[in-house]
């Protein structure tokens, strides 16, 4: 048996705890002075690990779609129809990121991707992998007559994301609940598919 990365499992000891201080500080508190307390190590030390403060934040943000991504697919994965599958993509993706701080993460470093390419990146990437599981429950939703669409059905995903992505924001602050988020969501998205969604 060959002997562990040390530098690899390090690198993830040092994600955690960067992650831990962005949850607790948000985007303007973490810092590599910051991380590295939080790690028990200094500074300059991080570096050995990692090119830059840019590059843990990365990590972080990439990391947190992917867990954000694996929460609506194993959500919609556990409902059996179309309308099922709708709701339980749109509750995953409104309140599905929130208990894990997925959503914080993404949500404190999203003003950074107007001007990282990186982040960018990873933020378009996030939304077309949303949109993606959208336009799958859409298009099985209209192949077995369960969805009339009043919209263009590749249009609906992308609605979708962007409600979602405004309206997050408010659980985050406190100005409105999970459930009204949802509830909101699945109206809208009841109009545009001309279906019946909640029970």
């Amino acid at each position: 048996m060959g002997r562990p990365n040390r530098r690899a499992e390090r690198r993830i000891e040092i994600l955690e705890r960067a992650r831990d201080v962005a949850v607790r500080e948000g985007a303007s508190g973490t810092t590599l002075r910051a991380i590295a307390t939080a790690a028990g190590m200094e500074p300059s030390a991080l570096l050995y690990y990692f090119d830059s403060l840019n590059e843990i934040v990365e990590e972080l943000v990439f990391a947190a779609s992917d867990r954000f991504i694996e929460t609506i697919v194993a959500e919609v994965a556990a409902a059996d129809s179309p309308a099922g599958r709708m709701v339980a993509a749109i509750r995953a993706g409104t309140t599905g990121g929130i208990a894990g701080d997925e959503s914080r993460i993404l949500y404190e470093f999203w003003a950074a991707s107007i001007r990282d390419e990186r982040l960018n990146d990873a933020d378009h990437a996030l939304d077309r992998r949303q949109a993606e599981i959208y336009r799958t429950i859409i298009d099985a939703g209209v192949a077995e007559g369960a969805f009339s669409p009043r919209l263009d059905p590749a249009d609906i995903p992308w609605a979708l994301v962007a409600l979602e992505d405004g309206l997050v924001m408010d659980i985050l602050a406190g100005t409105k609940s999970d459930e009204e988020v949802v509830r909101l969501i699945v109206a809208v998205a009841e109009t545009m598919l001309g279906a019946q969604l909640a029970s």
